[in-house]
């Protein structure tokens, strides 16, 4: 009996499907192997194979994928129910197609049990094991094995899936964090609302992301994914009007994430309210950067009032102690002048409420 734990250790790190697909290939006297997804705009991923030839999974990505035709025959085995190929490599229609001439026969592969673990309209992940060489086809013990091992299969990728989806999301909310100023909202692929940063309610007062998706707001988010430049729009949320920046972000992520619940975000869009009042955290420079109290004194007027002319006489002090100060400010922030200071202060700006 094959240890059904292992599967479940490879569902809480996905780098452990490898060996994972590796001893069930074992246990079953197989000698290649692969577990992947199909689906979307991507006519196959391997996401985890073993004793393939690297040749001939490029070829078929290439050349044989449309040729396959025993491919149909798979996607219309239901879900969960192992099918081996074995009874199909007999028939004379498909030992006279090219893609058996020149695939299965060079590869002497005898068999192949494959499994859809998950199959749906927009992707479906499969498992399949192969024998190749002098061998003897999977028997009807072997598929009834398999069959038991199913569910917990799907379970696992199902679960991996969600766990990456999960960090994904959490990774992307921090690429995008720094240049965000306001609220940050999640699209997909075609430019759907997947998820809603805390500040959105706030800033429109739509408790849910169904709400937001009927919205106008959802319209136009989709349209600045589509243009990847700012748009600024004008909303009506109940009785209150804001303009709001709407600033699109493409984001990189691991497909397999996609398998649980569809496609992940695609795009983060930086959602800023434009006629709020910002400011700069003052004391957290400061503190980040170890100025002294004239020396905090001396940023935050130059930043609040856009020039350095007048520091000194704002401030009550030289102006060779206000220049002095200012130059021990660039050397610790490692920033080059006045215009180097304002672009550096923009990291640490901050809503006023």
């Amino acid at each position: 009996m094959f240890p059904v734990e292992s599967i479940y250790d490879a569902a809480a790190d996905e780098r452990l499907f490898p060996d994972l697909l590796r001893r069930i290939g074992d246990h079953f006297g197989a000698q290649a192997g692969f577990l992947g997804w199909m689906g979307g705009s991507s006519s196959a991923g391997f996401q985890a194979e073993y004793g393939n030839d690297p040749a001939y999974l490029a070829s078929y990505v290439e050349t044989y994928a449309a040729l396959d035709i025993l491919r149909p025959a798979l996607m219309e085995t239901p879900e969960g129910e192992p099918r081996p190929a074995y009874p199909l490599l007999q028939l004379p229609d498909v030992q006279a197609s090219r893609f058996y001439r020149e695939y299965i026969v060079p590869q002497r592969i005898v068999d192949n049990l494959a499994t859809n673990l998950i199959k749906r309209d927009d992707m479906f992940a499969t498992i399949a094991i192969l024998r190749t060489g002098d061998v003897a086809p999977f028997s009807g013990e072997d598929i009834a094995a398999m069959r038991a091992l199913v569910p917990h299969l799907r379970r696992a990728v199902i679960l991996s899936s969600h766990r990456i989806r999960q960090a994904d999301l959490m990774a992307a909310y921090r690429e995008v964090a720094q240049g965000a100023r306001d609220g940050l909202v999640m699209l997909g692929d075609a430019g759907e609302i997947l998820d809603l940063g805390p500040e959105i309610e706030r800033m429109t007062g739509f408790a849910s992301i169904e709400a937001a998706r009927r919205s106008a707001f959802a319209k136009a988010l989709a349209r600045a994914a589509e243009a990847g430049t700012p748009l600024l729009r004008e909303f009506s949320f109940g009785r209150r009007k804001a303009r709001l920046l709407l600033a699109s972000q493409p984001l990189s992520r691991n497909r397999y994430g996609d398998v649980s619940e569809g496609r992940g975000a695609a795009h983060a869009v930086s959602v800023t309210e434009v006629d709020r009042r910002w400011g700069f955290a003052y004391g957290a420079m400061a503190e980040a950067h170890g100025l002294t109290a004239g020396e905090a004194k001396v940023l935050e007027d130059v930043l609040a009032h856009g020039e350095m002319i007048g520091t000194s006489k704002r401030l009550g002090i030289a102006r060779a102690t206000a220049r002095s100060h200012l130059h021990k400010i660039y050397a610790k922030t490692g920033t080059s002048g006045f215009p180097d200071l304002c672009l550096f202060a923009h990291r640490f700006i901050v809503a006023a409420r």
